[in-house]
């Protein structure tokens, strides 16, 4: 009985160390080597310095404080008209950008209207007949922080219609232009009488408007104009001085002004003469001289202009060429009066983008 307890124990001892063998602890223990490690082989880690957004380096915070320091320059207008006011400047170094801002007023009430990449910008909502003042300002962004150069100075304009209430004033040759109207635009009038200078203009009552007699420059007045041509001289450059002249365009510039204090005036060049003109006519070197007055009177004020369309008629020797003289060596046929109104045209369009 023994002996039969004895095998008994030894074959329970056997089952459970088979048991305990036979575990997935003790086969996973098997297969993963215990490795002992001494406290001087761990490795240490140095962490790498986390950099938050809020945070600037130290060169970071430099070219910030010198790129807000500066500002746009050489602001330009390059186009003045309703719906298409451009704006350009110079490349400001490292900016991503450009913000363009607008105020009806110099010193206050500025709105952002725009951003743009390219250094040029068009209002497109710009309104005619008004006054607006402009300023550019450059942005950059480093890593998420926004940095703004300062603003450039303030440029202003005053909007021009893309078609402008326009007159032609002046003697026989704007009474010529009556009978090719359909060469200009609608918005075109004409303003004429023969003989008339620009004394008279101000002073005759040369015209009837609503039952009333009224001098030139009146009749002009009453059409609320945004610009004036004036073809008016050739009569008095055969007695008067230059000076007597431009005093009345001063005048009639001044009063026209009243009606329309962004008026442009225009004045354009005393045209040539044919070789067999009457005796009256001024030599060349007379109308040379008036032409000469006109040109520099409108390099003195910023809204008078001088026009050489009537050049077209010259026929290389600053007489009036054949092929446009109606037959007294002054007046101009039909084919010359069509030529200044194209040459006017292309002058105005290029001065103004519209006539």
């Amino acid at each position: 009985m023994t002996r039969l307890k004895k095998r008994i124990s030894i074959v329970l001892c056997l089952a459970i160390l088979f048991s305990v063998i036979m575990s997935p602890e003790t086969i996973h223990a098997e297969e993963t080597p215990i490795v002992s490690v001494r406290p001087g082989d761990i490795p240490t880690v140095s962490e790498e310095p986390v950099q938050t957004p809020d945070v600037l380096t130290e060169d970071e915070k430099t070219a910030a404080d010198i790129f807000s320091s500066n500002k746009i320059a050489k602001v330009k207008i390059n186009n003045s008209i309703e719906k298409a006011v451009k704006l350009t400047w110079k490349k400001q170094s490292d900016s991503a950008g450009y913000k363009v801002f607008r105020s009806s007023k110099k010193k206050s009430g500025y709105k952002l209207i725009g951003t743009t990449k390219k250094t040029s910008f068009t209002d497109k909502k710009a309104k005619k007949r008004k006054t607006y003042y402009y300023k550019i300002k450059a942005y950059m962004n480093i890593r998420e922080h926004l940095i703004e150069g300062k603003e450039s100075s303030t440029k202003s304009l005053y909007v021009f219609p893309k078609k402008p209430k326009t007159v032609i004033a002046g003697e026989c040759f704007v009474e010529g232009m009556k009978m090719v109207k359909n060469q200009f635009p609608k918005n075109i009038n004409l303003v004429a009488k023969i003989g008339v200078n620009t004394y008279s203009m101000m002073h005759s009552n040369y015209f009837v408007y609503n039952g009333q007699s009224i001098t030139g420059l009146e009749r002009i007045a009453y059409y609320y104009p945004d610009r004036v041509y004036f073809l008016i001289g050739a009569n008095e450059s055969a007695w008067a001085k230059p000076s007597f002249t431009i005093s009345n365009f001063k005048k009639m510039y001044k009063m026209l002004k009243k009606i329309n204090k962004h008026v442009q005036i225009v004045l354009i060049k005393i045209a040539p003469f044919g070789w067999h003109s009457s005796q009256h006519i001024p030599s060349v070197s007379a109308r040379a001289t008036f032409n000469k007055a006109y040109a520099d009177f409108a390099g003195k004020y910023k809204n008078i202009y001088y026009c050489n369309a009537t050049d077209v008629l010259d026929d290389g020797t600053s007489h009036l060429n054949k092929r446009y003289d109606d037959g007294d060596g002054c007046h101009w046929n039909t084919t010359g009066t069509i030529q200044v109104i194209k040459r006017l045209k292309k002058w105005s369009k290029a001065k103004f983008k519209s006539l």
